[in-house]
């Protein structure tokens, strides 16, 4: 197994650096129950949105502006599309202190964070040993930071308008890419898009499943 943090993605999660104001800020957010959601008001307050716009930019950059689990793009979205998402749950307690943590954090549409991740911890291996926290072996799924996704799910999207058509394929010799595959339904996410098409000419190599939905979708005037 890995010893050391991978980090393939740029900029580099070293490049997220504090001030004072914000350390302290951070520090004294997570001697409360709810760190992330804490609102002291004052400076405090101040630098702790600071710090989190920060978080939120440097992933942004790293993912592309795309969710960091179903890579459907994000662009422009504000806080109705886009969550936070901490790898491991900020409201575990195990976890808590790991809720400003950049390496646990990412971008995530309200779709895969809100109906499919949520609080579960099921894809670590071992939940308990913080020094396989950030280790990529020790997450069965494609991990926000530590793993790149085209290694695992390579990805076809096409854009006509404001219609986007979305294809996933699972590479070969890739665990991580079927079980992020299958833990984040992206098979829906496929299917979806395509019943949004509403008649766009779909392209040649998608799925007979997704293609299906589509004819359907257009025999139904849908």
């Amino acid at each position: 197994m890995e010893t050391t943090l991978t980090d393939p993605y740029l900029p580099k999660l070293a490049t997220c650096v504090f001030s004072d104001d914000e350390e302290s800020a951070i520090s004294a957010a997570l001697a409360t129950v709810k760190p992330w959601d804490w609102k002291p008001g004052g400076t405090q307050e101040v630098a702790l949105v600071a710090a989190k716009v920060k978080i939120r930019d440097l992933h942004k950059v790293r993912q592309g502006d795309r969710c960091c689990y179903c890579r459907f793009p994000l662009h422009g979205g504000g806080h109705f599309i886009v969550d936070p998402e901490h790898v491991l749950p900020k409201s575990l307690d195990a976890y808590r202190p790991l809720a400003f943590s950049v390496w646990n954090l990412g971008i995530a549409c309200k779709r895969c964070n809100m109906q499919y991740k949520r609080a579960k911890i099921d894809f670590v291996i071992d939940k308990d040993d913080a020094a396989q926290f950030q280790i990529s072996a020790n997450y069965r799924l494609i991990h926000p930071n530590f793993d790149l996704y085209k290694d695992h799910i390579s990805i076809t999207l096409q854009m006509n308008d404001d219609t986007t058509l979305i294809k996933y394929t699972k590479l070969p010799g890739s665990e991580k890419g079927p079980y992020t595959y299958d833990y984040f339904n992206l098979r829906e996410r496929e299917v979806g898009t395509f019943d949004a098409a509403q008649g766009l000419e779909v392209p040649a190599d998608l799925e007979d499943g997704a293609l299906e939905a589509q004819a359907l979708a257009r025999q139904f005037d849908q």
